[in-house]
């Protein structure tokens, strides 16, 4: 059975419409949320991010990374919906197979296509957390 050894989080926003930072184009990225975990030998760690989204011009697509450290260890593309409208994004994954250790994680996302056609807003929530099992 699974024991849980650390929980960490990170709110950068806690409710819808809360903010409105416009999302850049790749290469750069937005960095959502960041914190760090205790990791035990052949542990895993279950990570969660919820984050809102809103079109402001046609139908940008959104890439999402999660790094350990400075590597990126798992991404996703979600694709905005129309204009105006809120687009709640909400993805998990599990980091397994890790050393004892402690490491640390950020959630980042860029806009993949053209930001000139294209562009969104993070309006919140913005949520990222992760729970350490042994």
């Amino acid at each position: 059975m699974a024991q849980i050894l650390d929980f960490s989080k990170s709110v950068a926003a806690s409710f819808s419409q809360s903010i409105s930072i416009p999302i850049v184009a790749s290469p750069s990225s937005n960095t959502l949320a960041q914190f760090g975990l205790t990791t035990g030998t052949g542990g895993n760690v279950w990570l969660d991010a919820s984050v809102g989204t809103q079109t402001t011009l046609g139908s940008p697509d959104l890439l999402f990374t999660i790094l350990r450290g400075s590597t990126a260890i798992f991404s996703i593309t979600a694709s905005a919906l129309s204009a105006n409208q809120f687009d709640p994004i909400s993805f998990s994954f599990v980091d397994s197979g890790l050393t004892a250790g402690y490491f640390a994680y950020t959630l980042t996302v860029s806009q993949v296509n053209s930001a000139v056609l294209n562009s969104a807003n993070l309006v919140g929530p913005v949520l990222f957390s992760g729970l350490s099992l042994v």
